[in-house]
């Protein structure tokens, strides 16, 4: 296999990872309506939209397997970054960090909603089903500061070097950087079920992916050639 179709590949996981991770979602039908229930209305809806259907199994596994995927996707986005910015360069092993504390995260989130709905027809007490839930979600949030420190780093190497990046996708990197962190602390301090900031760092996920593709194989600037510049 060719070093150029390595490369793509690497970068094509992105993608994959998108379409994993919203899949479930799309399967659903969209956003549930739990919050808009009560807490035991929430309970009797989780109960009976898990125990009838099997297929519900593959949400967590799909769920997973996206985040496993991702980290095909850092490891690719952190070769580049680091070929622009040279060996000496930190920003791209921020990035590459920046990820992988967000995966952590998530990972260690992934329980508590695994018991609240495993328990949610096992007569779980309500205010503790609430307490799954809320930590869920706040694991959830939390994992949006790391993603912050990976956009953040990307947008100042693509702006500096234009590569791995363009300079415009450096901009939108910085724009879904501070939607993150602004995002990260409301839902961590009120409570809430979604951040719209994910989905704008989804589709940075996906154009980025398609722009590591298409600039497989080609030179990228160095530090050492910006300087000379």
């Amino acid at each position: 296999m060719s070093n150029i179709l390595w490369q793509r590949l690497g970068a094509a996981s992105g993608i994959v990872y998108v379409v994993l991770l919203l899949g479930p979602d799309l399967i659903q039908g969209g956003p549930s309506e739990e919050p808009t229930m009560t807490t035991a209305e929430a309970i009797t809806h989780s109960c009976a939209s898990i125990a009838p259907q099997l297929t519900d199994a593959i949400y967590p596994i799909l769920h997973t397997l996206s985040y496993l995927i991702f980290l095909f996707f850092l490891g690719s986005l952190w070769s580049a970054l680091r070929r622009a910015e040279g060996a000496d360069g930190w920003l791209s092993a921020a990035a590459l960090g920046g990820g992988l504390v967000s995966l952590a995260v998530r990972f260690s989130g992934m329980p508590t909603g695994v018991a609240a709905s495993r328990n949610a027809c096992a007569g779980i007490d309500p205010q503790l089903w609430q307490v799954l839930q809320d930590m869920d979600s706040a694991f959830y949030f939390t994992s949006f500061f790391p993603l912050a420190v990976l956009s953040a780093a990307s947008a100042v190497v693509a702006i500096r070097f234009g590569a791995p990046l363009p300079r415009w996708l450096g901009w939108m990197s910085a724009v879904v950087a501070v939607a993150l962190l602004v995002e990260g602390f409301a839902g961590t301090i009120y409570t809430r079920d979604f951040g719209l900031s994910f989905l704008l760092f989804l589709l940075w996920t996906v154009i980025t992916s398609v722009v590591l593709m298409r600039r497989a194989g080609q030179p990228l600037p160095t530090v050492e050639s910006a300087h000379r510049d």
